[in-house]
């Protein structure tokens, strides 16, 4: 899959800014997006009848529909030409529905056509159902992997710690910060969303169900038709939600934002967004993280030295975060001015951006890009290219490397340049285990190493008396530190 969703060059347009003179197609493509381009043509399955006679009624028998759904799925995963529904009693008037489900909540049925033909008898009771195949054989085989590949790429950045709250908020910002939405209306399905970098709201839901699904977090749709729209309702704690990481992607694409107002809503809540006549089985009556900040952060989250921190630009803040309170707590602020053109007047907010690599905070400030460490808050300077007459307005961080924006103004045309952060110390002096955060694991992967133990012990990181080696005297020191500051 595509690293990033964009090009050295790219073009993107800010919102309006307030100044300071004092200073294959899938089967069912609902789509809408925060910024809506023009819909594509709603495609239900498409189904054709051939009525069959048979010698005996067909007599309905009582199932429910989820167990319908599985019998038909993994007969398409077996790539079957025909299959036998006859003992399901299905209405023939029911098929087209039930088969656009199936389609909709299964994210690895991407080989599956949308188009289908059934037979029925004399009473209207579907018989057998005929699926057409896009994808068979070596080449299936081969986009399998290349889905499989890329979905353990996205869920190698979850941390084991982390909450589901927190899976599901990192899997959110992913796909916000590495995907575009498709306008062109072509990928609807999870395999060419993974491997183009695009796709419409169908492709979004589809494999963020996926995504959601590998960590053991529930998850369905909701259905507008009136909205020509596809998104999730996810179950946390026990509880539902709607999220919809279409409308959470701004369009035109803007790199670097990942906005948060649909994340997490009740069925007022999604309601107040502008969605409108949706069918679902979920009820979702929770409130309770729209009076958060959440709601408001129009940027991705970052976790890194074992806590999540965002940039808020109204504030001129970077806030750590506790989710498990919703506490925040400021980590850095800036009194920088991004100045107009002239030079006469400047930017209320700070244009601001935020990334992370062991455990070093990433930010920018008009014309330069720093790394703030974590755990003891010394802050050194990036050397980066900032063309002259142009300021930085925003970045984001991608492993090792810093992507960032400069322009003259924050409406005007953006030119997106990178800088490798490769060379920033590797390591926090005590993290010996190189999670990102010193603590007690610290101490027993010392302890390991020196038992000749299998462990990830970074030496650099654990002489913490700088005596070329690592023996029982570090052990002691990093005890020590921990019950002091902890």
């Amino acid at each position: 899959m595509r690293a990033l969703k964009w090009t050295a060059g790219i073009a993107c347009t800010l919102l309006l800014c307030v100044l300071s003179a004092c200073c294959a197609p899938a089967p069912v493509p609902y789509e809408s997006v925060s910024a809506p381009p023009t819909s594509p043509v709603p495609l239900l399955c498409r189904a054709q009848g051939e009525l069959v006679q048979t010698s005996t009624p067909v007599q309905p028998l009582s199932v429910q529909k989820q167990t319908v759904m599985a019998y038909i799925y993994q007969r398409l995963l077996a790539q079957e030409s025909e299959i036998d529904l006859s003992e399901f009693g299905i209405n023939k008037g029911e098929i087209t529905a039930l088969f656009t489900d199936v389609m909709n909540h299964y994210p690895d049925l991407f080989f599956v056509e949308s188009g289908i033909s059934y037979t029925y008898n004399s009473a209207g009771t579907v018989v057998t159902v005929k699926p057409s195949y896009c994808l068979t054989g070596d080449a299936l085989t081969a986009a399998q992997q290349a889905c499989a590949q890329a979905l353990d790429e996205i869920c190698a950045g979850v941390d084991a710690s982390w909450s589901d709250f927190e899976i599901a908020l990192y899997l959110h910002d992913y796909l916000c910060m590495h995907f575009a939405y498709d306008t062109d209306y072509e990928i609807y399905d999870m395999y060419g969303f993974l491997t183009s970098g695009k796709g419409v709201c169908q492709a979004y839901t589809l494999t963020y169900m996926e995504l959601l699904g590998r960590f053991g977090i529930q998850s369905d749709v909701a259905v507008s038709v009136r909205m020509n729209h596809i998104w999730n309702v996810i179950t946390l704690g026990g509880t539902d939600y709607h999220v919809d990481v279409t409308w959470d992607d701004p369009v035109p694409n803007t790199p670097g934002q990942a906005l948060h107002q649909n994340f997490l809503r009740s069925d007022a809540g999604i309601a107040s967004t502008g969605h409108v006549d949706w069918v679902t089985e979920a009820a979702c009556g929770s409130d309770a993280y729209e009076s958060t900040f959440i709601m408001e952060v129009a940027r991705p989250f970052y976790y890194t030295a074992g806590q999540w921190f965002y940039a808020d630009g109204a504030k001129r803040e970077i806030l750590a975060v506790d989710f498990s309170t919703m506490n925040t707590r400021g980590v850095l602020t800036t009194d920088e001015k991004w100045l107009t053109p002239d030079g006469d007047s400047y930017y209320v907010d700070a244009f601001w951006g935020m990334g992370a690599y062991r455990g070093n905070l990433i930010y920018n400030t008009p014309g330069k890009i720093f790394a703030h460490r974590v755990q003891n808050g010394v802050t050194v300077q990036i050397m980066a290219n900032v063309p002259a007459g142009m300021q930085i307005f925003g970045l984001w961080t991608e492993g090792d490397t810093v992507y960032y924006l400069v322009s003259d103004t924050p409406n005007g045309q953006m030119q997106m340049l990178s800088v490798s952060v490769a060379d920033l110390a590797d390591y926090i002096p005590g993290d010996a285990d190189q999670n990102g955060v010193v603590d007690g694991r610290d101490v027993t992967a010392i302890r390991r190493y020196l038992q000749g133990l299998p462990s990830v012990c970074h030496l650099d990181a654990a002489d913490l008396d700088d005596s070329g080696a690592v023996d029982a005297r570090d052990v002691e020191i990093l005890r020590a530190y921990l019950v002091e500051n902890y």
